[in-house]
Parts: structure tokens; C-alpha cells; sequence
């Protein structure tokens, strides 16, 4: 049975075949097999984009949808090198945004023969499809969603996007060890409870290390506030541990505007890669913005060039980032089961099937030591200098 997976995007077209494989469910762990059969849940959003064998959108892709799109493209990358490779694999692409393939449905039906899910899926998903995993005992990879409670008992489920609290975790050690004498501003907000929860953990983890004062902004604040806290002649160093893009890229114009002869080391969210300012030349010249990253990619890296290049062979149009993303995901995992098979988790040590991305896979465990789940630590601050139009990559 082939499927086929066809869809318009702008001026190209991307399409993905597929091979369904019948084998029965049964207990996967440890087992070695000739085939594998690896099921991809990603929101592509096909049935708003396409319509018939035209695009819905005339020039710019719908925001929504880009990094689906591009994960899905470096997924179907990464499925031709396994192929060319020699690598017996079926890879089913799932577009959860559709009514027809929506998670529950998926877990109810459709998933039985899966022997590896990876799933760009929210959070409620992510523990709807652990449940399914468990009971299936195959690896599910959430490749978008962190862990939120300590409930899920489930030792074949990896988040690759690290929790948030590891994320607050590294801002206050490269504070600390940065600034140990220096005042610590900590601009925060409370009305949503994310950004209540990286607030308790920042300040928790400061403690008495350093000398912190706290500004409440649950409303955009004004240079007055600031003004109290900055010593212009100095850099100043302020913690903004808030989720919302929009209220920190308004932020930080403010303090660049307001202080322009003021230099900032600024430390946000991960969420805040996607400030468009941040990407652009001269915006804050006197700001350093300091983002926790889980995502070592390096695309100048001979792999790295590869993918770019053969995007650009078979696509036309900027290649989103989340492409690198997609196809490291699926090589990298596709390398674990051909090497180890199914139930590779006492493996995940093993890093020399990564190209770009260097996973750092630990269990994390309950007080008897039972595993509840897997996190990756591998995480870092990528500084973004818009004065230089660069971001430091880790060597």
C-alpha cells in the first residue's frame, strides 16, 4: 500500500511517499528487525494551504505553518539519505493539523504498527501519544513540547526540548559565573503562569549569589521604572524570564532606545529566537541578548551545507530552519534503531550518528530511581549582537 503526500507550497511543490507496513503490535523492546516502520506527527496545516493542486496564499507561507513545512522538509531529506544509505525504513508523515489525522484519532488508530513515533505535538498530545507509546513500548520523541509535571512514568518518552525549568537553570549559572558582583536586574511578570513559574525558578536559583532586584511588569514598564536600577556608565545586566515575544521585543526597544549610550547583557526566553529585530543588522547596538537554546545546529558544518544545498536543489525559497532541525531528528533516531533496534534508550549515549544537533539524552527519575521520562541537557546561550549581525555559535 503507497500513499502520497502532495502538496503546493508558493512556487514549488513538496511530495512524500510512503510504504505502510502490516507487522502486528507486540512488545518492541530490545527487538532487532529487518524493516522499520517510524511515524511522524508534524502540523502542516494542508487543508487550509492547498486547495485542489493550488496554494491558498499567494506570496508568503502563513506563519503557522513554516515550521511544520520545514520539519517536514528535513524529514523527507533525511528518509532519501537513509535510503541511499541502504537503510530499510518507512516513514509515515502525519498532518496532525487535519481533522482527519488529528492525535486522538491517530492514537485510537493508526500508529499500531509504529515501531519509533517522532511528534512536533502540544503538550495535552504529547501525553496522549506517551500513553499509546507505553503501552506499545516504542520510543516516542516529542520534538517540540518540554515536559510540565513529573506525572508521566514513562520511560519511552524523550522530550528533545528540554524543560523550563533546566532552561532558568542556565541563565542563573552563566549569571553567577559571569557577574558575581554586579547588580542583577530581574524585570518579571506573573499573569501568566509560565512566566510566574521561570520567575520562581530564576529567583530560587539566585537565592543570595548575587545581588538581584526585581521590577513587576505586568504591564509594559516605562523608563522610570528603569531608571532607578541602570547605572549608565556600566553594563547592566537584566533577567527577563517572559514567554511572549511581542512584550519583549518591546522591551527591549525600550531600553535601547531610552539608554542609548547604555550597554545591556539581556537574558530571555527560548521563545525569544523568534524576535524578527533580533535577526537584523544595528536594531539594539547596545544590547547583548543572551537566548537558551537546545539546538546546537550548525549549518556551515559539511552536513549542514549538504542539506541547505539539496534543499535548494529540489525547493525553491528561503529554507526554514526548522529543516536542519527535522532532518537531524530523523537521521539521528533512524541511526539508533539501525544500530541498536528498538528500545535503544540504555544507548542514548551514543552521539556519533549526529551531524549538527549533539543531543545530551538523561533520564530523569523518581526517588526510588524509577525513570519517568527523558530530557535532553544539551542547551546553550546563543548571544545575538545585532550590531554585528551575529550570534555566537558554540565550537
Amino acid at each position: 500500500m503507497i500513499r502520497k503526500l502532495t502538496f503546493v507550497l508558493g512556487l514549488f511543490i513538496l511530495a512524500a511517499t510512503v510504504t505502510a507496513n502490516n507487522a502486528a503490535a507486540q512488545d518492541f523492546k530490545k527487538r532487532a528487525k529487518d524493516r522499520y516502520r517510524v511515524d511522524v506527527l508534524v502540523p502542516l496545516y494542508l487543508d487550509e494551504l492547498v486547495k485542489g493542486s493550488s496554494a491558498t496564499y499567494k506570496d508568503k507561507m502563513p506563519e503557522k505553518a513554516q515550521y511544520g513545512v520545514g520539519f517536514y522538509a528535513g524529514i523527507t531529506l533525511a528518509a532519501d539519505s537513509l535510503k541511499n544509505s541502504g537503510f530499510n525504513v518507512d516513514i509515515y508523515v502525519h498532518d496532525i493539523a487535519s481533522a482527519k489525522e488529528s492525535p486522538d484519532k491517530l492514537a485510537s488508530h493508526g500508529l499500531d504498527s509504529s515501531d519509533l513515533i517522532i511528534g512536533s505535538v502540544p503538550p495535552d498530545d504529547a501525553m496522549l501519544i506517551s500513553t499509546l507509546a507505553k503501552k506499545k513500548s516504542v520510543n516516542f520523541i516529542s520534538t517540540s513540547s518540554a515536559s510540565f509535571t513529573d506525572s508521566y512514568n514513562n520511560p519511552y518518552l524523550t522530550f528533545l526540548q528540554p524543560s523550563l525549568k533546566t532552561y532558568c537553570g542556565l541563565i542563573v549559572d552563566d549569571v553567577v559565573s559571569r557577574f558575581p558582583k554586579e547588580n542583577v536586574v530581574l524585570l518579571y511578570r506573573t499573569k501568566d503562569p509560565a512566566d510566574a513559574a521561570a520567575y520562581d525558578y530564576i529567583t530560587d536559583g539566585l537565592g543570595r549569589k548575587v545581588n538581584t532586584r526585581h521590577i513587576a511588569a505586568n504591564s509594559l514598564p516605562k523608563k522610570g521604572n528603569f531608571s532607578l536600577f541602570i547605572d549608565a556608565p556600566k553594563n547592566n545586566i537584566i533577567i527577563i524570564p517572559v514567554q511572549d515575544i511581542g512584550f519583549a521585543d518591546s522591551v527591549l526597544h525600550e531600553l535601547s532606545r531610552d539608554f542609548p549610550g547604555t550597554h545591556f547583557d539581556v537574558y530571555g526566553m527560548p521563545s525569544w529566537s523568534n524576535i524578527e529585530d533580533l535577526h537584523k543588522d544595528g536594531v539594539f547596538p547596545t544590547l547583548s541578548v543572551n537566548i537558551p537554546s537546545p539546538h546546537t545546529l550548525a549549518p556551515s558544518s559539511p552536513m549542514g551545507q549538504y542539506v541547505k544545498h539539496t534543499y535548494r536543489q529540489i525547493y525553491s525559497g528561503k529554507m526554514p530552519g526548522s529543516t536542519y532541525y527535522g532532518y537531524e531528528v530523523m537521521f539521528w533516531y533512524a541511526g539508533m534503531l539501525r544500530k541498536y533496534g528498538i528500545g535503544f534508550n540504555e544507548k542514548y549515549t551514543d552521539n556519533t550518528k549526529a551531524n549538527f544537533a549533539h543531543f545530551d539524552i538523561q533520564p530523569q527519575t523518581d526517588k526510588s530511581g524509577n525513570i519517568l521520562y527523558y530530557e535532553n541537557k544539551c542547551i546553550f546561550l546563543d548571544k545575538r549582537e545585532t550590531r554585528t549581525h551575529k550570534s555566537k555559535e558554540p565550537q
